[in-house]
């Protein structure tokens, strides 16, 4: 009789592992730190860059003088030139910018400017501006005032042995006999204005001890100027204007002299 063999019992598999507890989904909230940080980033990345741009686009090229140049001096090629400055909106409107240079060739300047000096409107002479000269006066040192170029002045000579006529500005009159005054010793001369409101434009020192005033005059007071130098004595009268910007009349432009 035949033996049955028992079969081999299998071990049983080990069970799954469990499922972890389920948890619920929560929403991340806008008050986190980082998502705080980030916005804060973006921000102060937006203000800086429309600082930035502002700043940028008020920068400009602006027109100045190369080098020093006098007045009266005709603007030629090679005068001006270009800087990048920023200029705020009231000083911006005086001055003339880059896209203006060429522009400015063949202007005559009414006065001095400095090498690196913003070129302004004011710095030329009109289209209706007088044609002038400028012409050198040769005045002794002591019978000037100090002068800065621009300034206005007046200018007399005295000649000796002239008779003083009774000549006078356009609000002053005639007034020969004035009281109080002291009579001028005969032949001694007269004082006479030749110049009236006429530009200071610069000042040389002669090894003399003279100065040369250089003075921008109209044309038809050139001569005039002209004959000043030869005079045995000038004297320069600054001008001061009034709150109106005026200079007031002449007074009297001619009146007997007392000698030096």
């Amino acid at each position: 009789m035949t033996e049955l063999a028992a079969a081999p019992v299998r071990s049983e598999a080990p069970p799954p592992p469990g499922s972890p507890p389920a948890r619920r989904l929560t929403r991340r909230r806008w008050r986190d730190s980082r998502l705080l940080v980030g916005v804060l980033l973006v921000l102060v990345s937006v203000v800086v860059g429309a600082r930035l741009f502002a700043s940028a686009d008020s920068t400009r090229q602006w027109v100045v003088a190369k080098a020093g140049l006098p007045a009266g001096h005709v603007i030629v090629q090679g005068d001006l030139t270009t800087v990048s400055a920023r200029l705020d909106a009231r000083t911006s409107d005086r001055y003339y910018p880059g896209s203006r240079l060429r522009d400015l060739t063949g202007a005559t300047l009414a006065r001095p400017v400095d090498a690196g000096e913003l070129v302004s409107g004011a710095d030329f002479a009109g289209r209706n501006t007088q044609s002038t000269r400028l012409v050198p006066v040769i005045v002794k040192a002591g019978r000037l005032p100090a002068l800065e170029p621009g300034d206005h002045v007046d200018v007399y000579v005295f000649s000796a042995g002239a008779a003083a006529a009774t000549g006078s500005g356009d609000q002053a009159g005639d007034q020969p006999n004035q009281p109080n005054q002291p009579a001028p010793a005969a032949g001694a001369g007269a004082e006479s204005l030749v110049l009236h409101d006429v530009e200071f434009v610069g000042l040389e020192k002669l090894a003399s001890g003279d100065r040369s005033l250089t003075l921008r005059v109209p044309v038809d007071n050139a001569i005039q100027a002209v004959a000043a130098s030869q005079s045995e004595r000038v004297d320069v009268v600054k001008l001061e204007r009034d709150s109106r910007g005026g200079v007031g009349s002449t007074g009297p432009t001619t009146v007997a002299g007392y000698g030096r």
